[in-house]
């Protein structure tokens, strides 16, 4: 085990291949885990990120929250909200899902936002994994997608869970295509994995767009397995998908019944108070569904900032009448 009377080690081959193949993957997490904790230092000193829409949250599920502790029970009804509306599409905790305790433990215990952000680069390397990127370069990709700026502007605005949800995106692909890259095992028990993590976040609308990009990718991969004469393979990964997105689905069945059930009675439900017929449609107006939405040209914002023209929450002159007459009545300089 010593080499030349020194007291240096010397390791068998396969030891050190072992070694040499495992160190992109060691380095990438403890890379994640430390671009994390620079980037949300200020949680180090106590410190905690001031969202506005996790500020509204708390607000909201303030009369819940004192009900549980007082309790322990879980209320499934809230005054606090439209003169009285069910508790469950605000603040429930649905103990008996054990993914809850897979979230966790993917986030390393880390405190929301920053557990998100961990997320984001784990996630997104794991899709680069399988699709057979150098693990340097996906180390690189994942760290550009984790850091993107859309990324950290909601993050910022407290859309938590859309942020949550995101991050799941990219490993639920992975586990889809190793799936229909004839892995059926790994590929089906990623695919349950991850799609049970998406649905335990309860963010509808980003579940949505990734069933969308889920069913592009379906329509692709059918054209290539027809043209290549695959097509039983194809029938067998879909069989083995379905299976899996009922099993996850079977995970967070009760809040996505509630969500369902509830919907009806909701603006999100069928309406006949619209007056214009073209406009109409099973749940909310095309107009109201479209007014976030970007046009066409707005799109180049993505390459080109302002091209649309910049926010609307613009800074008062201090020269400006409106903020010396805020300034004379006392109030701080930074809420002018």
């Amino acid at each position: 085990m010593f080499k030349n009377n020194t007291f240096a080690p010397v390791y068998p081959s396969h030891m050190k291949t072992s070694i040499s193949r495992a160190l992109p993957y060691i380095v990438a997490l403890a890379a994640f885990f430390v671009i994390t904790l620079i980037f949300f230092s200020p949680m180090l000193e106590g410190k905690r990120l001031k969202q506005s829409d996790i500020m509204n949250f708390r607000g909201a599920a303030q009369e819940i929250k004192d009900f549980r502790e007082k309790t322990g029970d879980e209320p499934l009804w809230t005054n606090a909200m439209f003169g009285g509306m069910p508790a469950y599409q605000i603040s429930v905790k649905y103990t008996g899902n054990l993914i809850r305790y897979v979230d966790r433990i993917l986030q390393f215990g880390l405190p929301a936002p920053a557990g998100f952000l961990l997320l984001s680069f784990i996630g997104f390397f794991i899709l680069l994994l399988v699709l057979k990127v150098d693990p340097w370069l996906a180390l690189a990709g994942s760290i550009a997608f984790g850091l993107s700026s859309y990324f950290l502007i909601i993050l910022e605005a407290g859309h938590n869970s859309k942020a949550h949800a995101i991050a799941y995106m990219a490993p639920v692909i992975a586990g889809i295509l190793l799936t229909f890259r004839g892995k059926y095992l790994l590929g089906g028990a990623l695919s349950t994995l991850f799609i049970a993590l998406e649905l335990k976040v309860n963010h509808p609308q980003i579940t949505y767009y990734l069933l969308m990009m889920v069913l592009v990718l379906g329509v692709f991969l059918l054209v290539q397995a027809i043209t290549e004469k695959t097509l039983p393979s194809f029938l067998k990964s879909t069989a083995v998908l379905i299976v899996a997105a009922l099993l996850a689905g079977l995970t967070g069945i009760t809040s996505l019944w509630a969500t369902y059930e509830y919907g009806k009675y909701t603006i999100r439900g069928a309406t006949e108070l619209s007056s214009e017929k073209e406009n109409r449609t099973t749940g909310l107006d095309k107009d109201y569904i479209t007014q976030w939405s970007y046009g066409i040209d707005e799109s180049l914002s993505l390459l080109i900032p302002n091209i649309k023209g910049g926010s609307s929450m613009q800074p008062l002159s201090e020269n400006s009448a409106t903020y010396k007459a805020i300034i004379g009545q006392g109030i701080a300089r930074d809420q002018a």
